[in-house]
């Protein structure tokens, strides 16, 4: 069940979407919320569905936000419009034999910049679940197109550590994406981590245990690990462990928003 995205008070979340195609591979479509004043220059947050793929609820998640601090929220649909998607997994590690998924949410980045004056080199980006895998993982492979990342109770985390393959570690990251981890620009970026107090049932993924369980056993104890890995390799994140949620998007969205809302407004 998809749950009901939090309304401004000024009906936002009940504006209409805009939606369109990669140019790159139109097999893929997405959803945006322009705000309603977009005389000032409009920065760009992108936000990632999970392995449900309600990406027009992880959209109107966050249009009051857009509406607050002036930003285009674009929301990726990582599987074919009408069609199976033969996929479903690929689209949390960058790229698969189906797809280049981080080309295609660049692509987009560059489509929706020229359609409605937004920000393009740099932008904001939130992942829940499915799309938090996707988000730490583009954080490492295109950390210079990022000001600030939202990582939501993704499954599986892939730690900084060049000495363990991809995707339990970093090893081999340009075979794999074209290119390698640069530590001095990925602690450029500012980090949050979230997860729920409640997130800590046993959970291994399509990819199997090992992937899965290397850095804990349940979203909470992986979430730990990764912040101190990420302490470790001086980026700075912030932790928080959400009281009484599980894995839900609502809480967590709702804890992700004043963070990015101090990221986005802090470049006007």
């Amino acid at each position: 069940m998809v749950e009901q995205p939090p309304s401004d008070g000024r009906g936002a979340s009940a504006l209409p979407l805009r939606a369109g195609v990669s140019r790159l591979d139109g097999r893929f479509g997405y959803l945006a919320h322009v705000p309603r004043d977009a005389s000032r220059p409009l920065q760009t947050l992108v936000v990632i569905h999970g392995s449900d793929f309600e990406h027009e609820a992880m959209c109107r998640y966050f249009a009051a936000l857009a509406e607050e601090a002036g930003c285009l929220v674009l929301a990726p649909l990582f599987a074919p419009s009408g069609s199976v998607n033969p996929d479903p997994d690929g689209f949390k590690f960058l790229r698969s034999r189906h797809a280049e998924y981080d080309r295609v949410l660049l692509d987009m980045v560059a489509g929706v910049s020229e359609r409605f004056a937004c920000a393009r080199e740099r932008f904001c980006l939130f992942g829940f679940s499915g799309g938090a895998q996707f988000a730490h993982r583009f954080l490492y492979v295109h950390p210079t197109r990022l000001h600030a990342v939202s990582i939501a109770a993704p499954g599986m985390v892939t730690l900084i550590d060049p000495g363990r393959p991809a995707w339990a570690g970093t090893q081999g990251l340009s075979a794999l994406c074209g290119n390698d981890l640069v530590l001095p620009e990925v602690q450029r970026v500012n980090v949050q981590l979230l997860v729920g107090s409640e997130d800590a049932q046993p959970h291994v993924g399509g990819a199997g245990q090992e992937l899965y369980n290397h850095a804990g056993r349940n979203r909470v104890e992986r979430l730990r690990t990764l912040r101190t890995n990420y302490q470790h390799h001086g980026i700075p994140v912030s932790h928080h462990e959400v009281p009484g949620a599980a894995h839900e998007l609502a809480p967590l969205a709702a804890a992700a928003v004043p963070f990015l809302h101090r990221q986005l407004t802090a470049l006007r």
